[in-house]
């Protein structure tokens, strides 16, 4: 069993480590967090540093990374850790909870997590470093760009498109073949009826530009 390192001590990583666990295929060597919440554990898992860490674990022979901080509003924190990761070298794998339903031509990219009871249907196509959060519904042929945080029980019908480092928030539905722009976030639930353009923010009947 290959070793990973996790990097974010929050809720979101809790979700990340039992699936891992499921899984069955990566022993967590522990996890790597800011100096004020070092303290933290979960299920025996402990901190075990900081960032400075990361090349020291990469040449003692840990090969394999996954970013376990959630969106916090905003992609350009976990935008900055993969690109760090990569620099150094490491390999990000997809983690996907045994309880997904994902159709055999899904294509979904590095870092990406799903979590349990997610579906995503035919032809449908995730980016890098995405969360595709607990019971969302992804339908036929919807793309999701990279760095994007798809809410707990969201909905997007066929061919939707979401753009790059974009939100959307629990118990949202977008409906059919809908585009909803690169760094957007669409409040938690919300209805998405027509087009949303880049770095807007759309929650119930109010559309704001960020």
């Amino acid at each position: 069993m290959e070793e990973i390192v996790l990097l974010g001590f929050g809720g979101h990583s809790k979700s990340v480590i039992d699936t891992i666990e499921r899984q069955n295929e990566y022993k967590i060597i522990g996890v790597l967090e800011k100096k004020e919440k070092r303290e933290a554990k979960y299920r025996g898992y402990r901190c075990i540093g900081g960032d400075e860490k990361l090349e020291e674990l990469f040449k003692s022979g840990i090969k394999h990374a996954f970013v376990t901080l959630g969106f916090m509003g905003k992609a350009d924190i976990r935008n900055r850790i993969y690109y760090t990761l990569k620099a150094i070298g490491f390999t990000l794998p997809v983690i996907v909870d045994p309880s997904c339903l994902i159709a055999k031509d899904v294509s979904i990219g590095e870092g990406t997590f799903v979590g349990k009871g997610a579906i995503i249907n035919a032809d449908a196509h995730i980016g890098k470093m995405c969360i595709i959060n607990t019971g969302s519904i992804l339908e036929h042929e919807t793309k999701v760009g990279d760095f994007c945080h798809i809410s707990v029980g969201t909905l997007l019908c066929g061919q939707v498109q979401v753009g790059d480092n974009s939100f959307i928030g629990a118990g949202a539905t977008v409906i059919q073949g809908i585009h909803v722009g690169s760094g957007s976030i669409v409040g938690a639930g919300s209805s998405v009826v027509k087009k949303v353009d880049d770095n807007t923010l759309v929650y119930g009947k109010t559309v704001k530009r960020l």
